[in-house]
């Protein structure tokens, strides 16, 4: 029975690596095309989940990126990161809250970071969805706080169309993009935020 098992997992692991490598090889592609397009701003639908599939915080918004730079502009909530320093404005608490760029709380509102970061400790698995393919990234560590990416790109121009991302027992959090427009030009105030702008706010500098 021994013999038969190891022969078995011998037989699939060429399965696996050509299943990590093409993973690796779109992710690769989809990050390459962001950077690429350079400055790029696209519409989007954010939704947060909790444990028990139940909405906890749904909003939509506008969103531009540029490598480290970005700005994600909501109803409720606006974001802006100029590679240094980023700032949150929360609107029903009437507060901005200032914190490194390169913390990790401001790095995972941005999805090229995200493309980038989870490469490390997480297994890469590539899922054929016809025009998308679907790079899934699952945790090695059961305990890190995001078990599981799911990163839905689209075959044909490998620009990203959403993105999925689970916490075990605390929920997930879904990102669709749409009306993606390349090669955009913003001026450096875009990704700075316009603090005159909330003259009641609370500035709470984290930093």
């Amino acid at each position: 029975m021994m013999k038969r098992s190891v022969i078995l997992f011998f037989a699939f692991f060429p399965l696996f690596a050509v299943a990590q490598n093409g993973a690796v090889a779109m992710l690769d592609k989809a990050v390459a095309v962001i950077k690429s397009d350079a400055a790029v701003q696209m519409d989007y639908d954010y939704t947060v989940y909790d444990d028990d599939d139940v909405i906890v915080y749904s909003d939509n918004g506008t969103m531009r990126l540029d490598n480290d730079r970005y700005s994600l502009i909501m109803e409720n909530m606006k974001v802006w990161c100029n590679g240094k320093v980023q700032w949150s404005y929360m609107k029903d608490i009437d507060e901005v809250y200032i914190t490194d760029a390169d913390s990790e709380e401001a790095q995972n509102l941005s999805p090229l970071y995200i493309m980038e970061k989870y490469r490390t400790n997480y297994a890469l698995a590539l899922v054929d969805k016809g025009a998308s393919a679907v790079v899934v990234l699952t945790a090695e560590d059961a305990e890190e706080e995001i078990g599981k990416i799911e990163l839905v790109i689209e075959k044909k121009s490998a620009r990203l169309q959403s993105l999925f991302i689970y916490m075990p027992s605390q929920g997930r959090v879904e990102v669709f993009l749409n009306n993606y427009v390349a090669k955009c030009s913003f001026g450096d105030t875009d990704y700075e935020c316009p603090v005159n702008a909330f003259p009641t706010a609370e500035i709470i500098d984290m930093r």
